[in-house]
């Protein structure tokens, strides 16, 4: 983050990723001379572990903090993911920073206790296991088949997701599930918010449960992407760049 601008797009990563996910968008923006920032969560990528515990809010008190530093004053969130639980929290609380929001394969739903379970019992596993198996997992269940089958592709996701700590996946998997529920403020939403979802997402946020954030806030526009799952990104950045590209244009 060596940006000083008082806008920027903002790149908030899905889980277990970091940053790198975006990748093809940083290259993209710096094409179109459009000003940027991303962060990596607490454990993951370039950012280290923190001592205690922490929640989304904490996490997006952080991010604010580093905003503020650059000089950031407004900024267009694009959230994949974990990351459009940021964004949520940034709305609550922090909506005077916000020009537009670009929510991806996410929800406004909060953990079901059945989900919430499901986290913590994945906690003591990796206690015990280490992270391999959820990193496995994860491959599988976040990707389309056409990702799957480049195996370029495959590699460089594995390589993102292996500089995952383990404490900062267990940190994460708590934030996420004591997550608050954000379906009550959808309509209050009243910036230009832009919603993608991965039309092969069936395992994480199929395309039906992310459309909800669109039905939920007035005159917002949702998108399906072809040849992706959960990480639109980085499966079909083709794609997902036009699409943020016309969105950007209208916004900035």
């Amino acid at each position: 983050m060596k940006v000083f601008t008082p806008y920027a797009v903002l790149f908030l990563h899905a889980f277990p990723l970091n940053k790198e996910m975006y990748r093809s968008q940083f290259e993209f923006l710096e094409k179109e001379g459009v000003p940027y920032v991303a962060v990596d969560y607490f454990g993951f990528g370039e950012e280290r572990n923190i001592p205690s515990d922490y929640s989304i809010s904490q996490l997006t008190d952080y991010i604010v903090y580093r905003l503020s530093s650059l000089g950031i004053k407004k900024v267009i969130p694009v959230g994949d993911s974990m990351g459009g639980y940021i964004m949520f929290d940034l709305w609550r609380r922090y909506r005077d920073i916000l020009s537009g929001l670009v929510f991806v394969s996410t929800r406004a739903e909060a953990d079901t206790e059945e989900g919430k379970k499901g986290r913590y019992a994945t906690i003591e596993r990796i206690k015990k296991e280490g992270k391999e198996f959820l990193i496995e997992f994860m491959l599988d269940a976040q990707t389309s088949p056409s990702t799957k089958n480049d195996r370029n592709k495959m590699r460089k996701l594995e390589c993102i997701m292996r500089q995952a700590t383990e404490e900062g996946i267990i940190k994460a998997l708590k934030a996420l599930a004591e997550r608050p529920d954000n379906t009550d403020i959808l309509q209050s939403i009243d910036i230009p918010t832009l919603v993608i979802a991965g039309r092969d997402d069936e395992k994480v946020t199929p395309p039906s449960v992310v459309k909800k954030i669109a039905d939920g806030i007035k005159g917002s526009r949702f998108v399906e992407i072809d040849n992706a799952a959960h990480l639109p990104p980085f499966e079909n950045p083709e794609a997902f760049n036009s699409i943020l590209g016309d969105f950007l244009k209208k916004v900035l």
